[in-house]
This record gives structure tokens, sequence and C-alpha cells, in this order.
């Protein structure tokens, strides 16, 4: 029995397909085929998928939006969980806000300034999920997700269900204690401030206008694809070195902004791992400067 009708068998609810692109689901619009996709119904869907998994030894990832996610042309073995729609709800108990997983990051500012609550507005610049964010730490500048979550919901990949306080989370930059703990992030709570619904909607339109203005969302990107080094920034770095418009086969430095590497159309992995090569062999011999990729490679 192959892995798609295994899971079936096991008595998963959800979609499953097998040897699914995976290219559609990644805002770089790259990468190959998966051996089983499948999108969980409900929690208790996703559950029984990680036990699977498990008894089967079958190795597995979750994806979300597919943002700051660079996929290996070959494709990947394995289950990939795409998680969106069972993890989206957003419920808001003033001054607190709880957000699944797979709830789209910018939404979840929305909701929280439709209810006047502060804290988030950054968010509405960040085109993840909820659950990514709170796994890299995402942020805006000084601005971090971690900054205001109180409790994280986690499924140990053994099935164990567990709620982490904020210190037990260990955020630091990019990163948290969910980067190295096998299992999927369920929701994250949030304790926001009271305000006026009106400045924070402002705030809200701010980060989406900035987002539109300073970054090239008319071509598929992962987003950044390096960490902000030590008192610069990468951005600053790469276009100083000369290498806006660089390009390898169908992937180029953005024009816009440097730190953004857009697909030109027919971009490939292969494509994607060359230009960035490059800009790090360079941008070292320019400034000294060794670049840190923040993009997340699946190979």
């Amino acid at each position: 029995m192959n892995l798609a009708a295994s899971l079936r068998a096991a008595g998963f609810k959800g979609q499953v397909r097998a040897e699914a692109p995976l290219a559609p689901f990644t805002t770089w619009q790259i990468g190959g085929p998966a051996e089983v996709l499948a999108v969980p119904h409900d929690e208790e869907d996703l559950a029984l998928a990680l036990r699977w998994a498990a008894q089967g030894s079958t190795p597995w990832r979750l994806l979300g939006n597919g943002s700051n996610l660079l996929i290996h042309d070959d494709g990947v073995r394995g289950l990939v969980l795409r998680v969106r729609k069972a993890l989206d709800s957003i419920t808001v108990t003033p001054p607190h806000l709880t957000a699944g997983a797979g709830a789209s990051f910018p939404a979840v500012a929305n909701v929280a300034a439709t209810n006047g609550l502060a804290g988030l507005e950054f968010a509405a610049g960040i085109p993840g999920t909820l659950g990514g964010a709170i796994v890299m730490n995402a942020g805006w500048h000084r601005f971090e997700t971690g900054n205001t979550v109180t409790q994280v919901r986690f499924l140990h990949a053994d099935g164990r269900r567990e709620d982490l306080d904020h210190d037990a989370c260990r955020f630091t930059y990019r990163g948290s204690i969910f980067r190295r703990l096998p299992g999927i992030v369920l929701e994250a709570t949030f304790a926001l401030a009271a305000g006026d619904p009106a400045a924070i909607r402002a705030e809200v339109d701010r980060y989406t206008i900035s987002r539109k203005t300073n970054q090239p969302v008319d071509k598929p990107s992962c987003g950044s694809v390096y960490l902000k080094p030590e008192n610069d920034f990468a951005g600053r770095l790469i276009e100083a070195a000369g290498l806006k418009g660089l390009r390898h086969g169908g992937l180029q430095v953005s024009r816009l902004h440097a730190n953004f590497f857009i697909n030109m159309g027919g971009g490939t992995c292969a494509d994607a791992l060359a230009l960035m090569d490059e800009v790090e062999a360079r941008v070292l011999e320019y400034s000294g400067v060794r670049l840190v990729r923040e993009v997340e490679f699946w190979s």
C-alpha cells in the first residue's frame, strides 16, 4: 500500500494527494512535488497524521503560507501537511486575542485593529501564517511576534498537547524553541493593549502601504532572503556591492529591495541557490560580512 492510501486507511478525513506539486503553495512559486500532500480536516485529523507518521517512521513537514521557503526542484519525500484552513480561527476576549496557526498573520492584525487592540499592527506587513510567525518569531524592525505572546498551544510529534507560557517559548531574534522541538504549533494567545480603533487601523494601514511601496509585491518572492547582520542591513550590503538586478536563470535580486530575490518567470530552486551563492560570495568580498540565510530549505 502506498503512503497516500495508507494515510487514508488510517482514518484521515482531509484531502490526500500523491505526488502533488508544491510550487503553487509557495510564495516563490518554486519546488517539486510532495510524495504525499495532506490537508487535515481539523486538529484531530492533524494529530492522527502525526501518529500515523510516527508509526511508519515516515518523515513529515508542515506547510503554512509557503513564504520564507525554498523547495528543491526534485520535491520532497514523505508527508507534507498543509494546515491553513484546519487551524485558522481567530477569537477575541479583550485584552487577549487567540489565533490558530493557519490564520493569516495580516488577518490577525486586522481583527485586532477592528477590536481596538494594539500590539500586532506590524503583522499587516508580514505575509505568512500565525504559526510560522511564532516559530521564527517574525518581526519588523523593533517589533517581534513573541513580544506579546502569553501562551502557545503545541502538538508534540507523539500526539501530546501542551500549553507553553511566554518564557517557555524562548523567543530570540528570528527564533524560538519551536524551531528545534518536534511537533506543530496549534494556536497562540496574545495580551494586547486597548486603544483607539481608528488610530490602530491607521497603523495597520501604514504597514500594509509600506510593504507595497518598499517590497517587490508584484513578483513572487520568499520575503527576506537573509537575516539582519549585526548593526547593518542585508539589503544595504547587497546594494552596496552593486548586486541589484543580478540574475541567475529566472531569479533576480530585486531592484526595489535587494534582500528580496524575485521569480521573473520559470525560476527554479537551482537558480535561487546559485543566486544566493554568488550574492554571499560577493558581499563577503566587498564588505567582509557573511550573510546568513533566513529562508528555509526543503530537500
